[in-house]
């Protein structure tokens, strides 16, 4: 496909001494962005439907109205998939065709959903395999495409998900980062054009894991408190005088990511009166 053209054209108004900043973009080519709608936000292009009247750098113009405006911050929506394709690219994972069977598999074992936009930090409806979004109770459900589809598909942390994280975290931060796999998808590159030996990085990359792998098992009953089932986690807290009276956990047998300081971190423990 070919490239996507663009102009970037921006205003700056001085107004007594305050500057006042207007840009817009003029698209004249769209190119691949036929293909790839998503694109046009993460090129953060603003088009607009106005003609807008000719000035020069110079030009004195009148204030019409002034006016003050007050408004809040909204938290940040779920990670985007288109994003994450962005964001693993950068930081050297994967290739075009193994990225997309990366982020399947962090779906398939339950530690991500895939969702549709939510609205102020929270998740929009799960979206099936087959593209439609799935119902869910006490949610709003998000915005849909012309075609009934989400708008958006966005990477949502399952509990699972967090605990196996933050359980990672405690014992080897560097598996949650990205250079340890870069440098491996560097290292492979490197065997392809023959500038190294397959043997060599083999053995390279399994002595590094082996003794990854020693250090897990050494200390894998440190990890059990990132994974306690709600029932678990009652009988923890009540033993250890952390468990409040009146507070209920249900008889559901889900995981829940627990701090090991008597602290549930999951939204989704519910406690007698309806709140969380």
């Amino acid at each position: 496909m070919d490239d996507a053209e663009y102009d970037e054209i921006r205003y700056i108004f001085d107004v007594s001494g305050e500057r006042f900043v207007f840009t817009y973009h003029e698209v004249a080519d769209r190119g691949f962005l036929y293909a790839m709608l998503w694109k046009v936000n993460d090129l953060k292009l603003e088009e607009i439907d106005w003609q807008m009247p000719d000035m020069a750098e110079g030009d004195q113009l009148s204030v019409d109205e002034v006016a003050v405006t007050r408004d809040t911050t909204k938290p940040p929506d779920y990670l985007r998939e288109s994003e994450l394709v962005a964001l693993m690219d950068k930081n050297g994972i994967g290739t075009d065709a193994s990225i997309p069977q990366h982020m399947q598999n962090v779906v398939d074992r339950h530690y991500v959903m895939i969702c549709g936009p939510g609205a102020d930090g929270q998740r929009g409806e799960v979206i099936s395999k087959g593209g439609k979004g799935k119902g869910r109770k006490g949610k709003g459900k998000g915005a849909k495409g012309e075609d009934g589809r989400p708008a958006s598909r966005h990477m949502v942390p399952t509990p699972m998900g967090l605990s196996l994280l933050a359980a990672f975290e405690e014992l080897d931060a560097q598996l949650c980062r990205p250079p340890i796999r870069a440098f491996m998808e560097k290292q492979v590159a490197q065997i392809a054009e023959g500038l190294l030996d397959k043997p060599d990085v083999t053995a390279q990359n399994l002595d590094l894991f082996h003794s990854k792998f020693l250090k897990f098992r050494d200390n894998i009953s440190s990890l059990d408190r990132f994974f306690m089932r709600k029932d678990q986690m009652a009988q923890s807290w009540s033993g250890a005088g952390q468990k409040r009276q009146g507070e209920s956990w249900g008889g559901e047998n889900k995981w829940h990511k627990w701090d090991g300081q008597g602290k549930g971190q999951n939204k989704g423990v519910k406690r007698k009166g309806g709140k969380k």
